[in-house]
C-alpha cells in the first residue's frame, strides 16, 4: 500500500523543464541508502571505463546509489589470442597487461572499483565480445582458458566477479557453456582467497528478443546469479524504418511474458535507458523510405534541458507509459523515458519482483556538482534511487 500511495504522488508530479531544477540536493539520500539493506533489489549500472570523465567524477558519485556496477574495462582482446599457449596469453592479457595513466577514461578505472568497494558496492568486470566470443566458446580447450585468463584478470585488479555481454552472433548453446565454465573459474578463486566468505558474481546481458526452452533456461541458470535483459532499443532505434518509443512499458511487459517466463523472476533484471534517440523530418510510428540512420542519432538525457528551455514540449503516451518531446514545429521529437515512466516501469518491476534494474548508461544523465553541492545529479538514476528507498522503508 505504502509503495502504491508513493507512487501515486510520483506520478500527479509535473514534469520539471527547467535546467536549474535538475541539481537537487542529495546528501539526504546518501546517508539513507548507506544504512539500507543492498540485498533485496539490485540497482545496478553499466560504466564504460573510456568514458570516465574525471577524478572530479568519481568524488562527486555517490556510489550509495547502487549496489552493482559493470565496468567496460576488459583488456582488449581477440579470439585468435586463444590460440596462444596458456602462459603466452596469461602474460598479454594479465600480466603484462596494465591500465594508462592519466586523469580520464579506463586510467581511472583502479580507482573508481576502489571508491565502490569503500561504500560496499560490488564492481564486475563487464567483457563485451562482438563477434569473438562464438569461436572461444565453441571450443572446449579455449573455452576453459578464457575463464581462467579473465578470472586472473578480476583477481589482479580486485573485481568481484564477471558480466558477460553478448549481443551479437548469438550462440544460445555455447553461451551457456561459457558461463558454465566462467562460474567454475570463479569458484576456484574463492575457494584460493584469503579474504574469508569472498564471493564472486557472475552475470550475463542478453537483448530482450532472445528465447529460451525451460530446460535451457535451468541450465544457464544454474551458472549465473542473474540476468540483464536489455529491455531498451525496443523501438526504431538508428537501424529499422519506424521511429517509435525507446522503452514502451508494454512491449516490456510482452517480451518479459513471452520470452523470460521460463526463468524465476529473481533471475532477471530489467534494463533501463538514461538514453533515447533523436529524429528530424519524421513522426512517430511513421515509415522512413531510408535508414533512420539518415534521420535520427542516439540521444542523452543530458541533451533534453536544453531542449527544453527552447520550448520542446512533452507528450505522454499513456498506452506505452512513455513520453515523446517534440519541437515547437513538430518537425522534430526525442524518444526518452522521465520520471513518470520509470515510475511506471518500477512498480512493474517490483510487483514482477524481478531480481533488480540496471541502467545503460551512467554517464548519459551525469550533470556535475553545482557551487556548494558535494555530488553530482543524476536525475533519472536518483528518481529510482528514491522509489526503491521508498518502497525499502
Amino acid at each position: 500500500m505504502k509503495i502504491k500511495l508513493f507512487l501515486a504522488v510520483l506520478l500527479t508530479a509535473g514534469f520539471v523543464s527547467s535546467y536549474s531544477m535538475f541539481k537537487q540536493s542529495s546528501e539526504q539520500l546518501t546517508r539513507q541508502l548507506s544504512d539500507d539493506n543492498r540485498d533485496t533489489f539490485v540497482h545496478a549500472t553499466y560504466i564504460r571505463g573510456n568514458w570516465l570523465k574525471s577524478r572530479a567524477q568519481l568524488k562527486q558519485t555517490r556510489f550509495e546509489q547502487f549496489n552493482f556496477m559493470y565496468v567496460m574495462a576488459a583488456p582488449s582482446w581477440q579470439a585468435k589470442d586463444f590460440e596462444l599457449t596458456e602462459e603466452q596469453i596469461h602474460n598479454k592479457l594479465v600480466r603484462d597487461y596494465a591500465y594508462p595513466t592519466g586523469d580520464s577514461g579506463l586510467s581511472l578505472v583502479p580507482e573508481l572499483i576502489a571508491r565502490a568497494q569503500q561504500k560496499n558496492v560490488k564492481v564486475l568486470l563487464s567483457i563485451p565480445g562482438k563477434d569473438e566470443f562464438n569461436p572461444v566458446a565453441a571450443d572446449s580447450t579455449k573455452r576453459a582458458l578464457f575463464a581462467k585468463v579473465m578470472a586472473a584478470f578480476v583477481k589482479k585488479y580486485n573485481y568481484d566477479g564477471i558480466e558477460i555481454d553478448w549481443e551479437h552472433t548469438y550462440n544460445r548453446d555455447q553461451h551457456t557453456a561459457l558461463m558454465a565454465e566462467l562460474r567454475k573459474a570463479l569458484d576456484a578463486l574463492e575457494k584460493s582467497s584469503a579474504e574469508p566468505k569472498r564471493e564472486y558474481y557472475l552475470t550475463t546481458a542478453l537483448h530482450s528478443f532472445r528465447t529460451f526452452s525451460p530446460a535451457q533456461a535451468q541450465q544457464l541458470s544454474a551458472s549465473v546469479d542473474w540476468l540483464n535483459i536489455m529491455t531498451y532499443d525496443m523501438g526504431g532505434g538508428i537501424w529499422d524504418n519506424v521511429a517509435s518509443h525507446n522503452t514502451p512499458l508494454d512491449e516490456m511487459k510482452k517480451r518479459l511474458h513471452n520470452n523470460w517466463s521460463v526463468f524465476s523472476p529473481d533471475k532477471l533484471s530489467i534494463g533501463l535507458a538514461n538514453y533515447g534517440f533523436y529524429y528530424q523530418g519524421i513522426a512517430p510510428g511513421e515509415n522512413s523510405e531510408v535508414s533512420l540512420k539518415e534521420k535520427g542519432r542516439y540521444f542523452s538525457y543530458t541533451e533534453l534541458p536544453a531542449l527544453l528551455n527552447q520550448g520542446w514540449q512533452e507528450s505522454y503516451d499513456h498506452s506505452a507509459q512513455a513520453p515523446y518531446y517534440f519541437s515547437p514545429d513538430k518537425a522534430e521529437f526525442v524518444t526518452m523515458d522521465n520520471k513518470q515512466s520509470l515510475s511506471h516501469k518500477m512498480a512493474w518491476a517490483f510487483e514482477q519482483q524481478f531480481r533488480g534494474v540496471f541502467w545503460w548508461e551512467f554517464s548519459l544523465d551525469y550533470f556535475p556538482a553545482v557551487a556548494g553541492k558535494k555530488y553530482a545529479s543524476h536525475p533519472l538514476i536518483d528518481h529510482v534511487s528514491q522509489t526503491i528507498l521508498e518502497k525499502n522503508k
